[in-house]
């Protein structure tokens, strides 16, 4: 389908019968948001890609209640920095910790404020202490707070059990990596 749907959108969209593939292509075209600096490769995936969801769920184009328009969806708040920006927000915070907490510098304010609205935990090493404040940093920005304003901070939400990393940026990578190269290699059945 892929193929297909790349050449009709390449060709430029020519008319065909509502019994065509091409017909469904068109349908489906009308009812996707168009990505700003959308490539017609990416285009076709996305067509492509709804095609497969709709045959897997028996949907077809030419249902009654099939709908004109998709309706967007709100975007879920995920981290916007890279694993090597909040290492390095990580070993800012820790050598702030480790100076004792001078309050000379503009990235301080930030970490004292935060700092200060975290609760202190009992034995607590200052790894420990500075995941918590790289975290809230990085829960900040998710939820578009900024550390430095005056106003109220919302509080900070309990959350039950939820499975976490306490792997390091590294070692994740690590293991993307061998997964990748066992991907790659062809998927080999010996146990290492």
């Amino acid at each position: 389908d892929l193929d297909s749907v790349l050449n009709w959108l390449r060709s430029g969209k020519p008319e065909v019968g509502e019994d065509s593939p091409a017909g469904d292509f068109k349908k489906i075209d009308g009812m996707l948001p168009s990505k700003k600096g959308q490539s017609p490769e990416d285009r076709a995936r996305d067509i492509e890609g709804a095609l497969d969801w709709m045959r897997e769920n028996d949907i077809s184009p030419d249902d009654e209640d099939f709908p004109d328009k998709f309706n967007k969806m709100g975007s879920i708040p995920i981290s916007r920095r890279s694993p090597e920006d909040r290492q390095k927000d990580l070993d800012d915070v820790l050598a702030w910790i480790r100076g004792g907490k001078p309050t000379d510098e503009d990235l301080t304010d930030k970490f004292k404020k935060i700092d200060t609205m975290l609760p202190a935990k009992k034995g607590q090493t200052p790894e420990e202490r500075a995941k918590e404040i790289e975290g809230a940093m990085d829960w900040m920005r998710s939820h578009g707070v900024k550390p430095s304003e005056d106003d109220d901070v919302p509080g900070f939400q309990t959350v039950g059990s939820i499975p976490v990393s306490t792997r390091s940026p590294e070692d994740r990578k690590k293991d993307l990596d061998n997964v990748l190269n066992w991907l790659r290699s062809g998927k080999p059945t010996d146990d290492d």
